[in-house]
Formats: structure tokens, C-alpha cells, sequence
């Protein structure tokens, strides 16, 4: 199952598309691999985890800029970072 209409990425094309999520979701692969859709839902699911914009980013290897705005998209509240964490 390819991932995108067209040419795959070289990298994912023999990958099915919930192995892939999964991984993102771990941190093991790179949001940018992931379609439009399923980089939202990969957000939308750590932002309920109380995860900050920058959380989010660092995890999944998008900016903090993509991440937020991918937040904004989905029209959720920002997480602030939780005083006195290291």
C-alpha cells in the first residue's frame, strides 16, 4: 500500500500505513513521512497526552513551528510546560 498518490517515498513504499503511524507515534520514524491526515492525527494523539508543542516536535522530528501549527489547525489550546521540569 503506498502512502502517497504518485511515488512513494523510497523509504516507506513496501511499509502499510499503520506500521508507519505506529512508529511515528514512537518516535522511531519521522512525522514528514506520514501523510497530511495521519501527521494531524499523530498530533491531535499527543496533544491529549498533555504533550507541549515543543514535546511534540522533538518526538516526532518536526519544528516547533509545524507542530504548532498543526495544533492550531485542529483548532486545540496550546499545553504550557509544567514549572520546575527538567
Amino acid at each position: 500500500m503506498s502512502l502517497r498518490v504518485g511515488k512513494p517515498h523510497p523509504d516507506t513504499a513496501g511499509v502499510s500505513r499503520a506500521w508507519l503511524r505506529q512508529a511515528c507515534l514512537r518516535g522511531q520514524m519521522p512525522a514528514e513521512l506520514l501523510s497530511t491526515e495521519d501527521r494531524e492525527h499523530l498530533v491531535h494523539t499527543l496533544w491529549k497526552r498533555g504533550w507541549t508543542d515543543a514535546e511534540i516536535a522533538s518526538h516526532t522530528l518536526m519544528s516547533t513551528y509545524t507542530a504548532a501549527r498543526i495544533r492550531s489547525r485542529l483548532r486545540l489550546a496550546p499545553h504550557r510546560p509544567v514549572e520546575g521540569a527538567a
